[in-house]
């Protein structure tokens, strides 16, 4: 049973970890040739259409933030890492904003930086705790 346990920690963990770990290398490329404004939130998109019929129990909400870069206004539909019913952004609210200086449609939001961050530290909490759940099935000859 043991062995069962530590099985699903390491899938969440990969569950976890992964699109975190694609996200954090998008928003480095950014990074290196990047600049900061601030930014308005548009719309929250929330739907419950087509494949994501859980979203509003899932990772569905997309803002739509709205931001200049020498007077030109891009609009950016960004991602949400907030689960469940957990939602981080409202409309009309002014939010940090890090974009490529040469594609300014390449952006992210500062604060989803920080969770991404968090969520790879999640990701490999999760599978020390697979291993030493692992490792004590082990030790102690439990059975499979």
């Amino acid at each position: 049973m043991i062995y069962a346990f530590s099985v699903l920690f390491f899938i969440l963990a990969l569950t976890t970890g992964i699109p975190a770990f694609f996200q954090w290398k998008r928003m480095e490329r950014i990074r290196q040739s990047s600049d900061t404004t601030f930014g308005v939130v548009r719309a929250v998109g929330r739907t419950n259409a087509g494949w994501n019929f859980l979203g509003e129990l899932g990772r569905s909400a997309r803002p739509l933030v709205a931001f200049r870069v020498q007077d030109k206004e891009y609009e950016v539909e960004m991602t949400d890492t907030s689960g469940f019913f957990n939602r981080r952004y409202e409309t009309g609210a002014t939010v940090e904003v890090v974009y490529e200086k040469d594609i300014p449609w390449s952006a992210y939001l500062t604060l989803e930086r920080n969770l991404t961050r968090r969520d790879l530290w999640a990701a490999a909490g999760e599978i020390v705790f697979a291993a030493v759940l692992w490792g004590v099935g082990k030790i102690f000859g439990l059975p499979f």
